[in-house]
């Protein structure tokens, strides 16, 4: 028998021995997954640009307040900025945030509490929300990825909660939409019962403003993620919503 290294039969056994084993391919993802995420990328980068549109907008807009002028031409001011904004709101977060919220043109112009109730009770006001109740009922993102969510819980009798759910049902709508639509609207003063009794909870505004900036740049991380998580598995808010807290 002839053990001669150098023959073919040797070689291509030895090639066997030496030849790196192959790597198995990694499992293509399924099509329908491949196309959900594409279809979240793609919608990522399109709310991205549209909230860049929005928010150089809305500096230009706040440039042009004027807290000197009298309280119906700052009623007007109100109304001309969230008709501008109304088209170009990627979320209705982003505009109640420009509009009524704590930095928005109304708390701007009517800083004075007095003047804030009044302007709440106007038709210019009616006007703001209504056009923030268009934007909410359209199929626009929950989440605004340059916002972070926040959560309250608020102790309420059972009867009351009832309540809440009943009506919920009857307007096909969820809790959660209810009580948002709830606290939007204002609250006459006179209907806040005063108590004596010691204050529970974290105060509002009680937390350090340091740790409140960091809290939120992570939220907004997290909000961010969560967002894009839920367009991959394509779950819908209004499925989401049926869900009673």
């Amino acid at each position: 028998m002839n053990f001669d290294s150098n023959t073919p039969d040797n070689n291509a056994s030895a090639n066997q021995w030496l030849a790196p084993a192959e790597t198995k391919a990694a499992p293509s993802k399924p099509v329908s997954s491949r196309l959900r995420e594409k279809a979240a990328d793609e919608a990522g980068e399109k709310l991205a640009a549209e909230m860049k549109v929005f928010n150089q907008v809305a500096t230009e807009l706040k440039a042009k307040r004027s807290a000197d002028l009298p309280a119906a031409s700052r009623r007007k001011i109100v109304v001309e900025t969230a008709t501008e904004l109304f088209g170009l709101a990627p979320t209705w977060t982003a505009f109640y945030r420009e509009t009524l919220g704590g930095d928005g043109v109304a708390r701007a112009l009517f800083a004075d509490v007095d003047e804030a109730r009044e302007y709440e009770c106007s038709d210019e006001h009616s006007k703001v929300l209504e056009m923030l109740t268009v934007l909410r009922s359209r199929d626009l993102p929950e989440n605004d990825p340059h916002e972070p969510q926040r959560m309250i819980t608020v102790r309420i009798p059972k009867s009351l909660h009832d309540a809440i759910c009943d009506e919920a049902n009857s307007l096909s709508v969820s809790v959660n939409k209810l009580c948002i639509s709830r606290m939007l609207q204002k609250v006459d003063p006179s209907m806040i019962p005063s108590s004596t009794q010691k204050r529970r909870g974290r105060r509002p505004g009680a937390t350090p403003v340091a740790a409140r900036v960091a809290a939120d740049e992570t939220a907004v991380s997290q909000t961010a993620v969560s967002q894009t998580a839920v367009s991959q598995t394509a779950v819908s808010q209004d499925d989401a919503d049926g869900v009673v807290e």
